[in-house]
């Protein structure tokens, strides 16, 4: 399980992220003139996003890579991303997000989430990701994060 000792100091940037009901506009715009292909360029943004972010954030050496990841994605739910977390670090790297905004485009998975948590992760670890969905109906998103 992830640890909650982490210690901030005056120097990190914690970014303003883009309110989910804007981004939710955008996406249904890229899935009305482009269809399909969109899947590809969420994804792709969401993960650029997510670099681009916490190469700002200046995060100090040595500190605690599972509390970095949990923080980090504890203040998207301000943007309103999703409204509960839980992430399991044990048999493998599962982050399972409940009310996901992008349930709310016309989009058939999350892409934009999955390109954000493997950028994030990617990021933070050192190591690059992949990020997988599944999705049950109760609006809980379950994304996998697989080593590539």
């Amino acid at each position: 399980m992830i640890s909650n000792s982490m210690k901030w100091n005056d120097t990190v940037n914690i970014p303003i992220y883009p309110r989910a009901d804007d981004l939710v506009l955008l996406m249904n715009s890229l899935v009305d003139v482009i269809g399909k292909g969109s899947e590809g360029i969420l994804y792709n943004f969401g993960k650029q996003l997510a670099e681009k972010y916490y190469s700002r954030m200046n995060i100090p050496e040595g500190l605690d890579q599972d509390a970095i990841f949990k923080n980090i994605l504890s203040s998207m739910m301000f943007s309103d991303w999703f409204t509960k977390m839980e992430i399991e670090r044990d048999d493998g790297f599962v982050v399972t997000l409940r009310a996901v905004f992008e349930l709310n485009a016309d989009e058939d998975n999350c892409n934009f989430i999955r390109g954000f948590l493997a950028g994030l992760s990617s990021s933070i670890y050192h190591t690059t990701y992949l990020c997988k969905e599944k999705r049950n109906p109760e609006e809980i998103c379950v994304f996998t994060l697989i080593e590539r």
